[in-house]
């Protein structure tokens, strides 16, 4: 029998460098080709790439009709008459529309243009499924029409050659690898797991030292017969190059420069911004980076646990721009954040939403153009009982790729779509 393919490795097999089996409890896995050749030219790379990329992954299925509220419409309290933001709370971003109140601490970014909000987000035909729902925005491809199966950031690495050149190009502080980074050609990812990493492990600690000798042993033997087996290793062996490669960007940031910034405490996606901050300080050339918040599949008793989501996303997002202002970079990285769906027009008898279609993203960054775009959705002009989306997501991907990262938005997401004029 033939045993599995390069390509299987990585569509089926890639968790097993992700969940670290055998890897450095560190940073797991190395952005690669597939062909062992390319594992040869991966060298150092400590110049700032020009524009930054910094993906926000809210899983579970955002309310955008919470987070962004028509507070004009007499409709939307109808439909929600024990979950709604009351009118007098919500914090007014134009006539019609205005954020939730825990969102209050970006009015200050939204002020000075330096964060636009998509309404009406979605695609045609949805689906309510989480995992298929989040393979549409990962791919790019709502009627799973293109014959390149990999996920759009990958196709952007592919299309740009950038990863050829720059293995750390792309970076992710998820407990999974995101299928936006898989392809046949590359695993273009870095996975950074915080619960082990140099922001709080003692690398001086005997145990811990030794279970990463124990490892680069194991990475630095020759040569297999198996030759999938020796494609592990390699990976392997460059995950510990990437780890130095990351210590090194830890090393030159500047510590003194981030007062300026309050993380929340107690928050992982707060960690993990100040994570991606230092890294960009520290002079990491990766262009995108990936980062994830859980928690709003809101079935049930949703206002507390929706706003305070909300609440500490906006705190950390306020807080990783100031660090990055602090050092001159803020006008260097864009933010966008999606969910795979949005949620239900009317709330159900559980004080909760279940699982709908049109939502918000949040684009943010010193070099956009901030302010509302896209048209928010009808609230009496539903579809069984959903909003119809207005803003196909791919126009926003089609702004970032084209407007902000220079790449060719048409080849990568298999089409032309009409910008919004976000950058």
């Amino acid at each position: 029998m033939n045993g599995p393919t390069r390509r299987e490795f990585l569509q089926n097999g890639m968790s097993f460098v992700a969940m670290g089996i055998g890897m450095p409890a560190l940073f797991m896995e190395a952005a690669s080709a597939t062909t062992t050749k390319a594992f040869g030219a991966l060298g150092r790379f400590a110049v700032p790439t020009d524009k930054i990329l910094v993906l926000v992954e809210f899983n579970g299925g955002n309310d955008g009709l919470n987070t962004v509220i028509p507070h004009m419409d007499p409709a939307y309290q109808k439909l929600r008459p024990k979950i709604g933001i009351r009118k007098q709370d919500v914090i007014q971003i134009d006539k019609n529309l205005g954020l939730h109140p825990r969102l209050k601490p970006l009015m200050e970014m939204y002020e000075k243009g330096h964060l636009a909000v998509v309404s009406g987000v979605g695609y045609p035909n949805p689906n309510y499924s989480h995992f298929e729902a989040m393979d549409i925005w990962q791919l790019a491809d709502p009627a799973h029409q293109l014959k390149d199966r990999a996920g759009w950031v990958a196709r952007y690495f592919n299309e740009d050659g950038h990863l050829k050149t720059n293995p750390m190009s792309g970076l992710t502080l998820t407990g999974n690898l995101p299928l936006a980074f898989l392809s046949e050609d590359i695993a273009a990812s870095v996975y950074v797991q915080n619960q082990d990493d140099p922001f709080t492990s003692n690398n001086k600690d005997k145990e811990y030292q030794a279970r990463l000798a124990a490892r680069r042993t194991i990475y630095s033997q020759g040569t297999v017969a198996n030759s999938h087996l020796d494609f592990i290793r390699k990976v392997g062996q460059h995950a510990y190059t990437n780890t130095a490669e990351i210590r090194t960007a830890l090393a030159n940031f500047d510590k003194s420069a981030m007062k300026a910034a309050h993380y929340p405490q107690y928050n992982d996606f707060a960690n993990s911004l100040e994570s991606v901050s230092k890294l960009i300080i520290g002079g990491l050339s990766t262009r995108v980076y990936y980062v994830q918040v859980g928690g709003f599949d809101t079935h049930a008793n949703q206002p507390n646990q929706h706003a305070n989501l909300l609440g500490g996303i906006a705190e950390s997002i306020v807080a990783f721009f100031k660090d990055l202002e602090s050092q001159g970079r803020d006008k260097d990285v864009v933010l966008m954040s999606f969910s795979e769906f949005g949620r239900r027009a009317e709330e159900n008898e559980s004080a909760g939403t279940d699982h709908g279609t049109a939502s918000v993203m949040f684009v943010a960054g010193g070099g956009i153009k901030g302010g509302v775009h896209g048209e928010h959705p009808s609230l009496t002009d539903l579809k069984d009982g959903d909003m119809k989306f207005t803003t196909d997501f791919r126009r926003v991907y089609a702004d970032v790729l084209d407007q902000w990262l220079g790449a060719n938005s048409e080849k990568v997401l298999g089409g032309k779509f009409d910008h919004l004029g976000l950058i």
